[in-house]
């Protein structure tokens, strides 16, 4: 709704032709961008469609008038997405842009969509707002977290530093593009805020967004997978995620489940990216501040002590190198290892993922087995996939194991 008002604000008080009124987002692509906000907020209404069940309802007292308004929102926004459907369609076959649609080479293209949405915003904001959903974001049930301080969420968080090493990575040459980066980033942030709704503290959810959302445009170069990856991550942070400890590494599940699924080239991992010392030196430098401050820096050692102890060994005997010289050249390419982009933001912040790893004397063993697993898989997979695909694997026998122990 407030991406068509600034449509609206550009053509009729500006006076741009709907050609140029490309709303607030204008450096993305204009069918793309509609066409895929629409259709995950259809898909998310459908899913509350499904829950509230209005087809059971039979008077028009308040109580049962409300889903009856859902349901007309509903269909309004289906036969919004219909239309840009067929916009992309159009988008597809002839390269217009904007396109028509269906009714839009009647009407004016700007007016017709700001009033389509207009007739379907209110009366889903109302049964929103009735049911209580706004209530629950500003103010959500008491519980141990929501007492935390919004300061204390925030420093608690990974987002911060992510923050620091995705500008100074800018700087220094690690480059993101400015269209992952942003659609990525706004695509999290509107999930978190929906999940909201259902589940958990708004601050935390967002939180939790936006540290995935910088991890897949660090990671990976491919726009579609790096969405991918922030939606199956955050569904599966709810859907997947128990109510106790062990919890689902839904991080590392998600860019092993994307990665595997595009294989081998649609992902354009940023594997192969070395040499940017400094960038890698504050990476370093803050990972293992946050780590000390989760204490969880023993975990990260032992993943990394671990890797170097597999596979470079591995790869100098791969080359053919010679005993001598391997020992020569194994520090080397053990120091090599902390200029690989993806596996240190894997060490530092998706192994230590609270809550999934064993506690006590076990949480050695787990990053040692995640580096295991990792290592045997690299024999038939890509080196990339195996790092997450080992955590994630690690993980899920953890999980498997703990509940197996707690049932018998």
């Amino acid at each position: 709704m407030i991406e068509h008002s600034a449509q609206m604000y550009q053509h009729v008080v500006l006076g741009l032709p709907a050609k140029l009124s490309n709303g607030l987002l204008f450096f993305l692509d204009l069918e793309w961008n509609h066409f895929l906000f629409n259709t995950l907020y259809l898909t998310f209404l459908i899913i509350i469609f499904a829950r509230l069940k209005p087809w059971l309802t039979t008077g028009l007292s308040e109580k049962e008038m409300l889903p009856i308004l859902f349901t007309t929102g509903l269909f309004i926004q289906s036969y919004h997405v219909l239309e840009h459907t067929y916009r992309m369609y159009e988008f597809l076959t002839i390269g217009c842009t904007p396109c028509s649609g269906i009714l839009g080479r009647f009407f004016d293209m700007v007016h017709f969509h700001f009033f389509l949405n207009l007739a379907a915003y209110p009366l889903i904001a109302a049964l929103f707002v009735k049911a209580g959903g706004l209530r629950q974001l500003l103010n959500p049930s008491p519980t141990d977290e929501t007492h935390e301080a919004p300061w204390h969420k925030l420093v608690k968080s990974p987002a911060p530093v992510l923050g620091i090493v995705l500008v100074y990575g800018l700087y220094t040459g690690y480059s993101v593009e400015a269209y992952l980066l942003g659609t990525t980033v706004f695509t999290a942030i509107g999930v978190a805020l929906f999940l909201s709704i259902f589940e958990g503290d708004l601050i935390r959810n967002i939180m939790d967004a936006i540290v995935v959302a910088f991890l897949a445009v660090m990671c990976i170069t491919s726009y579609f997978s790096a969405l991918a990856i922030v939606l199956v991550s955050l569904f599966s942070a709810r859907v997947l995620q128990r109510s106790r400890a062990p919890a689902l590494n839904y991080i590392a599940f998600s860019f092993a489940a994307i990665l595997t699924l595009s294989m081998p080239s649609l992902v354009a991992s940023r594997w192969g990216n070395y040499n940017l010392y400094t960038f890698f030196t504050l990476l370093l430098f803050l990972g293992l501040s946050i780590n000390a401050l989760s204490k969880t820096t023993d975990i990260v050692l032992a993943y990394i002590t671990t890797w170097i102890t597999l596979f470079i060994p591995f790869e100098l005997a791969r080359l053919a190198v010679a005993p001598g010289e391997a020992l020569l050249l194994l520090p080397s390419h053990a120091l090599k290892v902390f200029t690989n982009p993806i596996l240190i933001l894997i060490a530092f912040f998706i192994v230590p993922l609270q809550n999934t790893f064993p506690p006590k004397r076990w949480r050695i063993v787990y990053p040692i087995g995640c580096v295991t697993i990792s290592f045997l898989l690299s024999y038939i997979i890509p080196i990339d996939v195996a790092a997450f695909s080992g955590i994630a694997l690690a993980n899920i026998a953890y999980i498997v194991v703990d509940w197996a122990l707690h049932r018998g």
